[in-house]
């Protein structure tokens, strides 16, 4: 038996380890038996780099509200807003928000015709909250949709419809939302209604073409298998992936699941607005449902702007200006706008992290994989 021994050499201009075993006289080298630690550094800050200037809009617009936000808002009022707010209200708050949820994710689940569970729609509905809430580029969709796939056994490509089906009524909900409340709203708001009308138009004509492509899905399918042969793009690209998501949009040919899915939705968004209404008696006693709600949708819309994760500031900023335009201060606004915020990411946080811990996932994981970055033994 030859002892083991260390040589030093350099590879690349890194320092490299390579360990020698010996055994029954014949000698094995395990060459690279890990990376550089500089290696590493140059990679991750390479990749690093190209993350940040695609965030970099999204940090600077959130930025700038903060520090709107910092001028306009009444601190003394927000103060004062924290200190006197009813508690029992912020609990009502908290039990709303996960009926709502709780709803979303029957909806979700009757999307994929019921594959995963009540309680594996929740928790993933939780995880994917929790990952808006930390990364950027709002990878917490797609997150639920890896998420989805991998524990229904369907891939992620057959769950990335049911995505778009949820966030297609989303749209639509907040549209119906806004109009609804604009004719008591002050006319200082006039631009919403054509915003929120092309809205709910956009995604009825969205819907209506998924519905069509479902319905026509093994033409369309005949069609995409004559076409790979003279595109490479669709053969590398789309051919094998493309089964999978049409079967994912079948859901919208079938009257029931649609109704189903989109009365679970319906329901969890009145629970929403629910508890938004409860949450804003808790600091204004005289709170009408008519604040709350013309807020929840102009913050629905506000959410498309591209912002730091979890909408960081431009949330808080929709809801000041929304409640403002119907004479609540800015000091209430902002102390109702960031309670909601907060409460949100810790109930997404402690389930969504209970969840992980159970999967045996890290946030960083996760997020190389929705974005599929290179790790050290791919290099």
């Amino acid at each position: 038996m030859i002892s083991p021994t260390l040589k030093c050499s350099f590879i690349y201009g890194k320092y490299q380890r390579i360990s020698k075993v010996g055994q029954n006289k014949k000698t094995k080298y395990a060459i690279f038996e890990h990376i550089s630690t500089s290696s590493y550094r140059v990679i991750m800050s390479k990749t690093s780099q190209q993350d940040l200037r695609q965030a970099l809009p999204g940090i600077l617009i959130s930025l700038a509200v903060i520090v709107v936000l910092v001028i306009i808002v009444d601190w003394a009022s927000v103060f004062e807003s924290f200190r006197t707010v009813d508690l029992r209200f912020l609990a009502l708050h908290g039990l709303l928000y996960m009926v709502s949820v709780a709803a979303r994710a029957m909806g979700a689940r009757t999307l994929l015709e019921d594959r995963p569970t009540f309680r594996d729609s929740f928790m993933i509905m939780m995880q994917g909250y929790l990952l808006n809430n930390v990364l950027p580029f709002r990878l917490g969709e797609l997150g639920r949709a890896y998420l989805l796939g991998r524990k229904t056994g369907t891939g992620t490509f057959f769950t990335i419809p049911a995505i778009m089906i949820e966030r297609a009524y989303d749209l639509a909900f907040a549209a119906l939302i806004v109009m609804g409340t604009l004719p008591f709203v002050f006319s200082g708001v006039d631009w919403a209604r054509p915003v929120a009308l092309t809205t709910l138009s956009l995604v009825t004509i969205g819907l209506f073409s998924l519905h069509l492509v479902a319905r026509f899905r093994i033409p369309l399918r005949n069609w995409a298998d004559k076409t790979a042969g003279r595109v490479k793009l669709i053969e590398k690209y789309i051919l094998p992936r493309i089964d999978s998501f049409l079967d994912g949009l079948a859901v919208l040919t079938s009257l029931k699941s649609f109704s189903l899915s989109l009365g679970w939705m319906a329901l969890s968004w009145l629970f929403a607005l629910a508890n938004q209404y409860a949450l804003l008696r808790g600091f204004l006693p005289s709170a009408k449902p008519l604040a709350s709600s013309f807020s929840l949708g102009i913050s629905s819309f506000g959410g498309a702007i591209p912002s730091m994760p979890s909408a960081l500031g431009v949330y808080e900023g929709a809801v000041v200006v929304a409640l403002g335009v119907l004479g609540i201060s800015s000091g209430i606004a902002f102390a109702f706008a960031i309670t909601h915020h907060m409460m949100h990411i810790l109930y997404s946080g402690i389930f969504g992290m209970v969840a992980f811990s159970r999967e045996g996932e890290s946030l960083f994981g996760m997020y190389q994989k929705l974005t599929r970055k290179k790790t050290t033994e791919e290099v």
